[in-house]
């Protein structure tokens, strides 16, 4: 018998403390059945999305999201602090841990998405980091992992940027106290790029369709 009916679902996982971003698709997928769960969507609103051990007042400018209406939002999950904004394509996955750590889940699921993008056009692309994919040595994709143990499940969320306005990055978010080594202390907007900027024209709904279409069977 495989690890997956030995592991049987729906189970219900136990999350600590409050619910954070993303929590209720994380719950559905992981009562939604054995395989797999995608869900990308496109973002709609602006937020500022942290994780647990952020500094608030040394990574973000809390001002400005106050006064431009912006909610500061915990996320479940590691990683720096990022802005969520119209034009980007977020990704949920949930799966199978198989006792393996962050590191090998991200290469999974980052080399699947580099496939699914790359028989679109979209060349150029390799994992950087622990967690990012970059376009031409330039951040296009940043993501998170929470690794659940009951049930031991592990739950994924990234954005890509298709579209959006790299100007929000700098505007709502302070240097990072922590950075990849590729990065170079390179400013927000020298450091990021978008699909768009990069001359692709595909939108976030077309990503966002071929990612819950094709990614489910691309991760074990």
């Amino acid at each position: 018998m495989n690890f997956e009916n030995k592991l049987k679902r729906p189970v219900i996982p136990v999350f600590p403390g409050n619910l954070r971003k993303n929590d209720a698709l994380f719950l559905y997928g992981a009562i939604e059945g054995e395989r797999n769960f995608v869900f990308s969507y496109e973002q709609d609103t602006s937020e500022v999305v942290h994780g647990p051990s952020c500094k608030i007042q040394d990574e973000i400018h809390i001002d400005k999201c106050a006064i431009d209406k912006v909610p500061v939002i915990e996320r479940r999950g590691g990683g720096g602090t990022v802005v969520l904004s119209k034009g980007m394509c977020i990704t949920i996955i949930v799966g199978f841990r198989r006792d393996r750590t962050a590191v090998p889940i991200f290469r999974e699921i980052h080399e699947a998405m580099i496939s699914v993008l790359a028989s679109a056009g979209i060349d150029k692309l390799e994992q950087q980091g622990i967690s990012d994919i970059t376009l031409d040595n330039k951040k296009i994709l940043g993501s998170s992992l929470y690794l659940g143990t009951k049930p031991p499940l592990y739950y994924y969320q990234s954005c890509l940027m298709v579209s959006s306005e790299l100007g929000l990055l700098g505007r709502y978010l302070k240097h990072p106290p922590r950075e990849p080594e590729y990065r170079k202390s390179r400013s927000h907007d020298s450091f990021c790029t978008t699909l768009r900027c990069a001359g692709h024209l595909l939108s976030p709904t077309a990503i966002c369709t071929l990612f819950n279409n094709r990614l489910p069977e691309m991760i074990s």
